[in-house]
């Protein structure tokens, strides 16, 4: 049994390849398509080569990409390299000051190793139901830049995601840069999620709520509520924030929203819980979040 085990957690055979510029990634992606990946911190990739959920002939190894690594402000927006690392963007003071909410989303992934190896990208690249950065980066209405060697495009981050572990990246095209607009109002976020067992668990429940407050009657002027592991992708909960939408949060409206966004959730039930258990935690999250707001 133990050594069954052991020969399930090694690494299947791979060929290793390194690239030095982005054009290179793309070009080797290119080459080899679907029996190539890119490797990046390599916290979710190696854990799921070793599961033998996935059997890649080729990594290409990112890492040593330079212009890839950044976190700067430019123009309206801030602008983070795909492989900046999660410690680098919870800590940045710029980002605590001007973004707290993707410090605190970026902070609730495992543990510090991790997030000390983890890329902003590679969170978002794996297109798991559950990445904690998608529905605070969903919410503050962020973009991404997607390259190719037929050049490059930028989407909304909404739209990136396709289903579980499934992406509109093309054979040939990565994940480039993420792209979150200043806000330009008087705007608040909570980000709020249920681990499996530990805080350190992966979430089966993750609730986003960002709300752009008129400053003078305290009225909701725009609100997105985004949940996380209760859908094939991230989704939003568009009926939810049209229920709070040019009203002051009070009580009742709080609790009607919660609930409306806890009967747009469409979970599975799996490991980490039963779909029932999982829209009744989007009910108490999506309260809490609220609360936590007014």
């Amino acid at each position: 049994m133990t050594e069954a085990l052991g020969y399930l957690l090694r690494l299947q055979k791979f060929e290793y390849l390194e690239a030095k510029t982005i054009g290179d990634a793309c070009s080797l992606l290119s080459s080899h398509g679907r029996d190539a990946r890119l490797l990046a911190g390599g916290t979710d990739l190696l854990v799921s080569m070793k599961k033998r959920e996935i059997n890649p002939k080729f990594l290409i190894d990112i890492k040593h990409i330079p212009e890839l690594e950044y976190i700067r402000l430019h123009g309206e927006f801030l602008k983070i390299g795909a492989l900046t690392k999660l410690n680098d963007i919870e800590t940045s003071p710029f980002v605590l000051e001007r973004f707290p909410l993707l410090a605190s989303a970026c902070h609730q992934i495992g543990t510090p190793q991790i997030r000390n190896l983890g890329t902003m990208g590679g969170n978002l690249a794996n297109a798991s139901p559950s990445a904690d950065t998608a529905p605070s980066l969903i919410g503050l209405g962020a973009k991404v830049k997607i390259v190719g060697l037929n050049g490059e495009r930028i989407i909304p981050l909404e739209d990136f995601f396709v289903g579980p572990g499934e992406s509109v990246l093309q054979w040939g095209e990565m994940l480039a840069e993420i792209l979150v607009p200043c806000p330009s109002g008087l705007q608040k976020g909570v980000y709020l999620k249920l681990p499996a067992r530990t805080a350190i668990d992966i979430a089966s429940v993750g609730v986003a709520v960002i709300v752009t407050f008129d400053s003078k009657s305290n009225k909701i002027l725009d609100i997105k509520i985004v949940l996380g592991a209760v859908a094939p992708t991230p989704m939003r909960a568009h009926k939810a924030e049209d229920s709070l939408r040019g009203k002051v949060i009070g009580e009742q409206f709080i609790k009607k929203a919660a609930q409306t966004a806890a009967e747009e959730a469409k979970p599975i039930s799996d490991i980490r819980g039963s779909a029932s258990y999982r829209k009744q935690m989007v009910k108490v999250l999506t309260e809490r979040a609220l609360k936590q707001i007014a």
